[in-house]
């Protein structure tokens, strides 16, 4: 008999709640400890857009794997599997980050730059979060398009070389 109470509907939406705080705060806490990637994503998204796809296809065939991987019966293979999630999600945040850098950028210019960059990108990621949590459109349309876009990015910005800085 499945019937459901007023407790289980609370559960389902704390448990939305949570992971809308934490992936809002993990975007923007790549925005702020990796200034570098997330820009080389930005300007990946603004710039090579097909490029960024076919980067995401590529991620997301990673990100594949590390599911075949740790659906494997050995422990070392469920690690190794757990590893190569964490580097994937870990990836598609910064890829993300890069994709809210951008509209915290479009965000600024119609602002006439009457608020920082900060505020701009925590408004921007909390936006980007909470399009891709709604019903129908967000789960099945946005959330899959920004995770493949996010990868590419993501993937792009970690490939590319960091810039060589001398030391005086």
């Amino acid at each position: 008999m499945a019937f459901s109470t007023i407790g289980d509907s609370f559960s389902v939406i704390a448990t939305l709640g949570g992971i809308a705080v934490t992936s809002w705060s993990f975007n923007v806490a790549c925005g702020l400890l990796f200034p570098d990637k997330v820009e080389s994503a930005r300007s990946a998204v603004s710039t090579r857009s097909s490029a960024v796809i076919g980067k995401g296809f590529l991620a997301l065939l990673y990100g594949v794997l590390a599911f075949v991987v740790i659906s494997l019966p050995n422990p070392l293979t469920k690690l190794l599997g757990t590893l190569m999630l964490a580097s994937y999600f870990g990836l598609v945040a910064v890829g993300i980050s890069g994709i809210a850098k951008l509209a915290a950028e479009r965000m600024q210019s119609l602002k006439d730059g009457q608020s920082n960059l900060f505020d701009s990108f925590a408004k921007a990621s909390m936006y980007i979060v909470l399009a891709a949590m709604l019903p129908i459109l967000g789960w099945f349309l946005f959330a899959p398009l920004l995770i493949l876009f996010g990868g590419g990015a993501g993937l792009i910005a970690i490939l590319k070389p960091a810039p060589s800085r001398e030391v005086a």
